[in-house]
């Protein structure tokens, strides 16, 4: 994955590589078990100092989606961590009644002789599908950053195969008032 850092930009190089970084494990471009450059690697590619490399990796080992692993690495944590790390983050209570429907759906999958990973499939597959069909994803800008709009637009359209609008900040409300879903 190439990183677009802008340093004209009034949004601070560490949160724009910290965004991408999300967003490369967002939509599995970084999977689970995939080994992050190093901090040399990365500061070289993207230009910035190996410090500020360090600082986004840390926040990422913060937010639980990352780990390091002494004299081997960085690498993405596997989707179990994924999802306990979402689940928090959305503040899904786990008393709810959708929490027990997924887990009966996935105790009857396994039951019919499906692999975890058979099963983890199958959701993705029709959660995705069902995305896909009603989803548009707005990549929203300061006017006066049209430009960073522009590379995440062409990025986001060509990994995601959905409709990708370019919005700037102060039309953004106006547009999520008229979408269904975005």
């Amino acid at each position: 994955m190439q990183f677009h850092i802008q340093t004209d930009s009034e949004i601070p190089v560490s949160k724009q590589l910290y965004d991408q970084m999300l967003f490369a494990i967002a939509s599995r471009q970084f999977s689970p078990g995939h080994r992050l450059p190093s901090t040399r690697q990365l500061a070289m590619q993207t230009g910035l100092h190996r410090n500020t490399v360090g600082k986004v990796y840390s926040q990422l080992e913060l937010t639980g989606l990352v780990e390091s692993v002494p004299g081997s690495g960085i690498y993405v944590r596997s989707l179990g961590h994924e999802s306990n790390h979402l689940i928090a983050d959305a503040q899904i209570d786990p008393r709810l009644p959708a929490i027990d429907l997924v887990s009966q759906s996935l105790n009857t999958l396994l039951a019919q002789g499906y692999s975890l990973n058979q099963a983890r499939e199958l959701f993705l597959t029709e959660i995705d599908w069902r995305w896909r069909c009603s989803a548009r994803v707005f990549v929203t800008v300061p006017r006066n950053d049209l430009g960073a709009g522009e590379l995440m637009l062409q990025e986001l359209q060509q990994s995601l195969g959905i409709p990708v609008q370019l919005i700037t900040l102060d039309k953004l409300e106006a547009q999520l008032v008229q979408s269904r879903a975005a």
